[in-house]
């Protein structure tokens, strides 16, 4: 993975949960498109935010959940948080050999997701993963860990853009979303006390048209079963 939270790690439950997401919206929905599902695989599980609202639902019965993550710092905060009712594993989606476990995948921000600008004529599909080959290795690594008939469900978010707010205790959070060449947009996220940053994290985001993406997603054995009825999910059917 190129995308690490490290420089953030310390921080990003308190912007997270700020304002930047919806958490318990997302896990509604979850609950209700995993329709019984009970083996499932968040990928980029970060400090383990969407595991925790997931388990407080209570639905489906007899959940199973399964964290990955490459950024230790992030998982030590979801340890913390989920006592062992998550299994949690530092692992790179590009080196996972997982044998066909999972009924259902997710992402919410996590190595994949949508970003819907409702300017625009159509979702883009938003990857952590800067080269294509990357992108297949990593879908196929994730066909391999699902069994056939498997769900995965990739998140829709607003569209990302430059601004700054207050955070809690005095903290300012600033995030500076620019293009780049390729396909990519660069974001900085900053966290500031009196003017002094205090943390900064840089990532670069690699971008795929929807029809591009359909693409890829069939040629690694993903097909497009339709959308969650809020919109705040794209689902896939795991082909055998």
């Amino acid at each position: 993975m190129v995308n690490s939270y490290t420089g953030l790690s310390r921080h990003y439950d308190l912007i997270m949960t700020s304002g930047y997401y919806d958490y318990d919206d997302y896990a509604r929905t979850l609950a209700s498109v995993l329709k019984g599902r009970r083996e499932v695989l968040e990928l980029g599980v970060g400090t383990g935010l969407v595991c925790e609202r997931l388990l407080a639902l209570g639905e489906p019965p007899g959940l199973s959940l399964t964290g990955i993550d490459h950024t230790e710092e992030m998982l030590v905060q979801a340890r913390r948080r989920l006592a062992g009712s998550v299994r949690l594993v530092r692992q790179d989606v590009l080196q996972m050999a997982i044998p066909p476990t999972f009924d259902a995948a997710f992402s919410v921000g996590g190595i994949w997701f949508y970003i819907h600008d409702q300017h625009a004529v159509e979702d883009v599909f938003c990857s952590h993963l800067l080269n294509e080959e990357d992108n297949v290795l990593a879908l196929r690594n994730l066909h391999a860990a699902m069994k056939p008939g498997g769900l995965l469900a990739l998140a829709s978010q607003g569209p990302h853009h430059s601004y700054e707010r207050d955070l809690p205790g005095g903290l300012v959070y600033a995030q500076d979303v620019r293009a780049a060449a390729g396909d990519r947009f660069v974001k900085d996220y900053y966290v500031r006390s009196h003017d002094e940053v205090v943390a900064h994290q840089r990532c670069e985001f690699r971008l795929f048209a929807r029809e591009q993406a359909t693409r890829l997603l069939e040629h690694c054995g993903f097909r497009f079963e339709g959308t969650a009825a809020d919109g705040l999910f794209r689902l896939y059917a795991r082909l055998p």
